[in-house]
């Protein structure tokens, strides 16, 4: 499969399998799929440690740095940014959107959350998905992956969207999930699994001529 350069940013909710999906067409496209890994990166051109931004993993957070330090933590910083009191959420999402901007002119790469479509709107070939599911199939499938009953599962679904959604209108001005944010929003379990998802946004690509 040949393509140009495009960047695909796939929006997922909790449960609806955007994962999955995002790792289905980075093995078929040949390209690399950031999530976690961004955080890793932006730790590295940032000089802080990837637990320093974790904490912020599309949750927005009110405290400042120092708050989240303590004993051997603070000895990963670098002298320079140890010696400041404060780094906010606007500046841990400055520093990890400056990498992806990085990452995206680097080549082709998937990204999946952290405002990515938002961050890389301005980008030439920029395709941008959004996976959901109904909130039951959701539900079962968390509480079958963590090993929990329906009723913590679905507690644990609704306050990680809640987070989700906060993050994503923040620092987007924009609504998470709303089907106007994205080129194409996808039903996982009416597209037929994970396979046939990552299926349609293909087809979806070759229409706009991001690949062959």
């Amino acid at each position: 499969m040949t393509q140009k350069r495009f960047i695909l940013t796939i929006g997922r909710r909790i449960g609806a399998g955007g994962l999955a999906v995002a790792h289905i067409l980075s093995e078929e496209l040949g390209v690399k799929m950031y999530d976690k890994e961004l955080l890793v990166e932006a730790a590295k051109a940032s000089g802080l440690a990837p637990e320093v931004f974790a904490p912020s993993d599309e949750r927005p957070r009110k405290r400042g740095l120092s708050a989240l330090l303590s004993g051997s933590a603070i000895s990963h910083l670098t002298e320079s940014m140890a010696s400041r009191s404060y780094l906010g959420d606007d500046n841990l999402f400055a520093l990890q959107s400056e990498v992806m901007r990085r990452i995206a002119s680097e080549g082709s790469c998937i990204f999946v959350g952290r405002c990515a479509d938002y961050v890389l709107r301005d980008e030439p070939g920029i395709f941008n998905v959004f996976v959901t599911a109904p909130l039951e199939e959701r539900v079962a499938r968390v509480a079958a992956d963590k090993g929990i009953d329906p009723a913590a599962a679905r507690r644990m679904v609704e306050q990680a969207e809640r987070s989700r959604a906060d993050y994503y209108n923040y620092f987007s001005f924009k609504r998470w999930g709303d089907s106007a944010s994205y080129d194409l929003c996808v039903d996982s379990s009416t597209a037929g699994g994970f396979e046939q998802t990552a299926e349609i946004i293909l087809f979806a690509m070759r229409r706009r001529g991001l690949i062959d």
